[in-house]
């Protein structure tokens, strides 16, 4: 009877840690996950700041000679749709019409000063850029009291 006590008091003893580990679990992943919501309700901008970050790499590639992707085309697109001092200019889209033949648009840019203008331009780019697309970039400044910027994205 003794040994069969003693297995019994193990047994206990064995059930009663994993369950308390088990709870400081669960209490951890908790406090870990509103720790998230805190910051994304108090609206912390990591997102912009993620997406700020990558349009910056994006633009040191410019005269590289390496290739820049069509999300990182995206990106920029996104990123200075309502800047009116940048003049975007993508040459060479290739897209697939809806008989799955691969076709390319010569010139589609966003150069206009009226954002409903560089919305519009936005949304036909967006109807035909492909995010596998390959792209060149060359961003030069523009010599005027504007500090205007002149990026062209080149299809490979």
């Amino acid at each position: 009877m003794d040994e069969e006590n003693i297995s019994q008091a193990l047994m206990i003893g064995v059930s009663t840690f994993i369950s308390v580990m088990v709870v400081s679990a669960v209490i951890m992943f908790y406090n870990s996950g509103v720790s998230v919501v805190k910051k994304v309700g108090a609206g912390s901008n990591s997102y912009s700041e993620i997406n700020r970050n990558d349009v910056e790499a994006t633009l040191l590639m410019s005269g590289t000679g390496n290739y820049i992707k069509g999300t990182n085309v995206i990106n920029l697109l996104n990123q200075y749709l309502n800047d009116t001092k940048i003049l975007i200019t993508i040459h060479n889209i290739k897209y697939i019409d809806n008989n799955g033949n691969v076709q390319a648009l010569d010139v589609l840019s966003m150069d206009s000063n009226d954002l409903t203008v560089r919305e519009a331009s936005y949304n036909q780019i967006m109807r035909y850029i492909m995010d596998n697309q390959d792209f060149t970039i060359n961003v030069q400044d523009a010599n005027d009291s504007v500090g205007s910027t002149i990026i062209t994205i080149e299809g490979v």
